[in-house]
């Protein structure tokens, strides 16, 4: 995965000497209002990996309806609850890059955003394009 990993996915070891804590910058989709953002993200992986799925953080603001504002952690949901030894990290980075593709107003961690994605769309893509200049570029 360091060697290859997937488009607009870059991946790199804060600490070579820790294989279990990765940093991951994925680059927002075309046709995404995350379009060209970088958006850094930190994986953990448990003792237990691939028993149990990493802890994915986003490092960068983003304003999306299943990623907390203030702490970054991602709605459980969406990749923990189906969960399995088969699922690995290529899984989970394109589970990421579909979340910014597809954001969810279903089982939202921020129940204001999905509110506004659900009520008024072009509102809510101005404000994400605008999160992500401000604060992904």
């Amino acid at each position: 995965m360091l060697k290859s990993p997937p488009e607009n996915c870059e991946i790199s070891l804060p600490e070579e000497s820790n294989l279990n804590e990765w940093e991951v910058t994925i680059t927002g989709p075309d046709s995404t209002p995350y379009v060209g953002g970088k958006f850094i993200l930190s994986f953990t992986f448990p003792a237990e990996y691939p028993f149990k799925p990493p802890s994915i953080l986003y490092k960068t603001r983003i304003y999306h309806p299943n990623i907390k504002t203030d702490t970054g952690e991602i709605c459980a949901a969406i990749l923990y609850d189906e969960w399995g030894p088969t699922l690995n990290v290529s899984h989970c980075l394109d589970t990421m890059i579909n979340m910014l593709k597809s954001p969810s107003a279903d089982s939202p961690l921020e129940e204001d955003i999905a509110k506004c994605l659900r009520d008024k769309p072009k509102e809510f893509g101005k404000k994400a394009k605008q999160w992500t200049k401000d604060y992904a570029m």
